[in-house]
């Protein structure tokens, strides 16, 4: 199969936060994939013309750096892959597309209640493991924190001084630092969603003992509560693989949590060998290809769902207007690349 996948950056598999370079990259041992960034993107269209691909992926996020792709979205559907809930235009790119993709079965209940119409499926997101094997070295236990919110206050820090004032000894790394140099990594999801971030898997590929947020997409995963420490959830069997944070406990939970795993170092070895094996299981890049593979050649099949009545009448236009009315004015026949796809 012959696919353009749009995305914000061309793929760097050396980065291990790049999940989807690592998906592409084991996609490309059965398709030809040709990645379409902002820079070369106006070429697609008389490319396409010339050589159709087969289908686009467009993998979308509510970034200016995604933004170029909502005139090929909208004009050539294809797949996307939504790489958080809170996309702008959301609807927009549902209604678009033959499939959307999310990473959660949380996320694509939210997506189905959209409309009935819309193809939804999902994949889980695959990661790398860390190939610097080198386990941090001294009595103090090392905490790197991912922490992407804009907004809302320094929660993590003044959860991490309040451990402190409470007796906990760690040593806190700089925010770009290698997973493979911490103990603990702190990955808070916030607002709370849909979606689980990429440093959070990353983390679990490299054995860390992981803290994150309690929400619909970790429900499933058996997690261990900061505050009884004891494992969340009924009639558990599996060893906890994360510690997860009440969202409404937010700041009082991840002291907790971070006071007794800075000490408790059985207990990270603990849950960072239960997280490796969980990854091992079901998020490493040759899962996420799995998934892959059977949704793109589901979507060869499909179209569109329709789009609705209420159709802004921008998100139908495809820029060629002005050069086929010129064309009609000079009794012309629109030229193939002219053509709606």
């Amino acid at each position: 199969m012959r696919i353009a996948w749009f995305r914000a950056n061309a793929p760097d598999t050396s980065n291990l936060l790049d999940d989807a370079a690592l998906l592409i990259d084991e996609l490309r041992s059965s398709h030809k994939i040709d990645v379409v960034c902002a820079a070369d993107a106006h070429d697609f269209v008389w490319q396409h013309a010339q050589h159709p691909w087969d289908i686009s992926v467009y993998e979308l996020d509510n970034t200016p750096e995604h933004a170029f792709m909502w005139a090929y979205l909208l004009n050539y559907p294809g797949v996307v892959m939504l790489r958080s809930m809170d996309v702008m235009h959301l609807s927009a790119a549902l209604f678009a597309s033959r499939c959307v993709v999310t990473s959660t079965a949380a996320g694509a209940d939210l997506l189905r209640a959209r409309g009935s119409d819309i193809y939804v499926r999902i994949a889980p997101l695959g990661v790398g493991s860390a190939r610097d094997a080198a386990r941090p070295n001294g009595e103090l236990a090392k905490v790197l924190v991912a922490d992407r919110r804009d907004r809302g206050g320094d929660v993590v820090g003044r959860a991490l001084d309040r451990a402190r004032q409470a007796g906990a000894m760690f040593e806190l790394l700089p925010a770009d630092a290698s997973v493979n140099a911490a103990d603990i990594v702190i990955s808070p999801e916030w607002p709370p969603n849909r979606h689980v971030s990429t440093s959070v898997l990353t983390a679990m590929a490299a054995a860390k003992a992981v803290v994150t947020t309690e929400m619909d997409a970790t429900a499933d995963w058996p997690a261990m509560d900061p505050q009884t420490w004891r494992p969340r959830g009924v009639a558990v069997s599996q060893p906890p693989i994360v510690v997860t944070v009440d969202p409404l406990d937010e700041e009082h939970s991840l002291m907790l949590a971070v006071r007794r795993l800075a000490s408790d170092g059985a207990l990270r070895e603990k849950l960072g060998a239960a997280a490796h094996a969980w990854w091992r299981q079901h998020a490493t890049p040759s899962h996420a290809a799995m998934a892959w593979n059977q949704i793109l050649e589901e979507a060869l099949r499909l179209s569109p769902p329709p789009r609705p009545d209420s159709w802004p009448k921008q998100f139908s236009e495809d820029g060629t207007g002005l050069a086929r009315d010129l064309l009609i004015e000079l009794a012309v026949a629109p030229t193939d690349i002219l053509a709606r796809s």
